[in-house]
C-alpha cells in the first residue's frame, strides 16, 4: 500500500487537473453538480476557473459560480449600461487548488500511515527473529535443573518427614527422547 500510495502521489495525481477537464466536458451535468457543493464552500468555479463551463450544454454557469443566485440571469445586473457586470458576481477562481491540496493531503497521511504500520511489522520481525534465537539455544541443550529438598531424600518419598528440610540439591538432568 505504501509504495501504491507514493506511485499515485507521483504518477496519478500529477495527472488529475486534465482528468477532471475532460470529465467536467464527456459529462458536464453529472460532473456540474458534484462540483456545486465544493464551489459553494470554498468560493471557486470549475476546474481551472469559470472559463470551462463555457461550450457546455448547460446554463452559461452553475448557480454555485455566482456570489448571488443565478446572478448571470439577473437582467438588471446584466443591462446596466450595456455592461456585462456578471464577472464581478462570480467566483473566478478554479478549484483545481484545492482539490489538488486536499488529495494530497490525503495521500501524505496514507503514506504515512503505511510507513508506520511497515516499520513496525519490520520491528515486530526483528523481536521474532531475537526470540527465535534464544529459544533455539535452549533446545540445542535440553538441560532442567530439577530442585528437591533434603540430604538425598527423594520428593516422592513419603514414608520421611521433608517438611522441616531448607536444604535444597540442585542435579542437572538431561532429557532425552524415546
Amino acid at each position: 500500500m505504501f509504495v501504491v500510495s507514493l506511485l499515485y502521489y507521483f504518477i496519478i495525481l500529477p495527472q488529475l487537473r486534465p482528468l477532471l477537464i475532460r470529465t467536467l466536458q464527456q459529462t458536464p451535468l453529472s460532473t456540474s453538480n458534484l462540483l456545486d457543493d465544493l464551489q459553494l464552500k470554498y468560493t471557486c468555479c470549475g476546474i481551472n476557473g469559470k472559463d470551462d463551463y463555457n461550450n457546455l450544454p448547460l446554463d452559461p454557469y452553475p448557480a454555485s459560480c455566482c456570489r448571488v443566485p443565478y446572478c448571470w440571469r439577473d437582467t438588471d445586473i446584466n443591462n446596466n449600461n450595456g455592461l456585462n457586470n456578471t464577472t464581478s458576481l462570480m467566483n473566478t477562481d478554479g478549484c483545481y487548488s484545492i482539490i489538488d491540496k486536499y488529495a494530497t493531503i490525503e495521500l501524505w497521511i496514507l503514506i504515512g500511515v503505511t510507513g508506520l504500520c511497515a516499520l513496525l511489522q519490520f520491528l515486530a520481525i526483528i523481536f521474532m527473529c531475537t526470540l527465535y534465537q534464544r529459544y533455539k539455544k535452549l533446545e540445542d541443550d535440553p538441560k532442567f535443573v530439577i530442585n528437591h529438598l533434603g540430604n538425598g531424600i527423594p520428593i516422592n518419598d513419603s514414608n520421611n518427614n521433608i517438611q522441616n528440610s531448607s536444604q535444597t540439591i540442585e542435579e542437572t538432568v538431561e532429557i532425552t527422547q524415546i
